[in-house]
């Protein structure tokens, strides 16, 4: 049974995390022949980009939990969500016999219910059990960037994720196809003192983001914010780089 390397893949609706998985695997299986194993955790999803190895929604029927438990689209989810959660050994068993290179898994477009139940950190425990290869990435929509507190709103996010799965995150700008380079803030989301100098002149909560990010910048792992686009490819060559040098942990990513 060969070495693999896990990445979860989490954001918020519309960030691209799933387009991104795609372009990652289809990247990783055309440069390196890697063998890399999808899967698709969202039972919502209506369409994914990708064929899954593994398809949550052979396994969990939202409609019928739907209309099983009287459920609106929100309440249906987190409830498969915990039914996901009770199937965790299941969970363990089908990746620990996954013969891959990588493991590649998509969550819910959902985000919050997702990583505020219990099914998220249980998932990261069994994950850290199969690989101590492991990274989550964290994708957002470029187009949300424009300002220094919207990189430090990113950036506190990415921890508050670390913290409640106890992982290591690497947070990606995703889509810079569809923006002007102005509008993700150039090269600067990749130096957390530049940003954090530049709100500590914008008042008292500027000063308060910028002492955060002075904080966040001690114990992290991974200082830089890579920009990509999944539609060109644009810097996936750098998100590699990152996930490689966190997982095998012989590089110095500050």
């Amino acid at each position: 049974m060969r070495s693999k390397t896990i990445v979860v893949f989490i954001g918020p609706a519309g960030s691209g995390k799933s387009t991104l998985l795609y372009a990652y695997s289809k990247w990783l299986e055309e440069m390196f022949s890697y063998r890399v194993y999808k899967v698709n955790l969202d039972p919502a999803a209506e369409y994914i980009p990708y064929k899954p190895d593994f398809d949550v929604r052979g396994v969990i029927d939202i409609h019928k939990i739907s209309i099983e438990y009287g459920l609106g689209p929100n309440g249906a989810l987190v409830k498969s969500m915990d039914i996901l959660s009770s199937k965790i050994d299941f969970i363990e068993s089908l990746f620990r016999d996954v013969d891959s290179d990588f493991i590649l898994i998509d969550t819910p477009g959902q985000m919050e219910i997702f990583i505020f139940r219990d099914i998220a950190p249980r998932l990261i425990d069994v994950l850290k059990k199969v690989s101590r290869q492991f990274v989550v990435v964290f994708v957002v929509d470029a187009d949300i960037i424009h300002r220094y507190e919207d990189y430090a709103f990113i950036a506190i996010m990415s921890t508050a994720i670390q913290a409640r799965l106890g992982a290591d995150v690497v947070p990606v700008i995703n889509k810079i196809d569809l923006v002007s380079i102005v509008d993700v803030i150039g090269d600067v989301v990749s130096d957390i003192n530049i940003v954090a100098e530049r709100l500590r002149n914008m008042g008292v909560y500027g000063e308060m983001m910028s002492n955060i990010l002075n904080t966040i910048y001690l114990y992290a792992k991974a200082a830089k914010v890579p920009k990509v686009s999944a539609k060109t490819l644009e810097n996936i060559e750098e998100l590699h780089r990152i996930i490689h040098e966190l997982t095998c942990a012989c590089g110095d990513l500050t």
